[in-house]
């Protein structure tokens, strides 16, 4: 008898530092049920921030599965990675 696989969602995951690094924040971004999904919700997100003067693009999703940026008024880095 075959036993069903429960799917694997992937999960972005958003982190906001503090300017000091001493306090920080996780919380859901998304589930998505595949890698395509997955770099389609990254391309968006890094639109987004880009297009927000606000915030400083620390390193893009090309360099590694995750997105970071630093906000230039309170300086908190926004940063959003993957976790299965």
């Amino acid at each position: 008898m075959e036993q069903a696989i429960p799917e694997r969602r992937i999960r972005i995951i958003k982190s906001v530092q503090s300017a000091g690094g001493q306090t920080s924040a996780e919380a859901l971004c998304g589930e998505y049920p595949d890698d395509d999904q997955v770099l389609r919700a990254f391309c968006e997100l890094e639109e987004q921030y880009a297009k927000n003067p606000v915030y400083e693009k620390l390193h893009g999703f090309n360099e590694r599965l995750s997105l970071s940026f630093r906000n230039r008024d309170s300086n908190e880095i926004i940063s959003f990675m993957t976790e299965d």
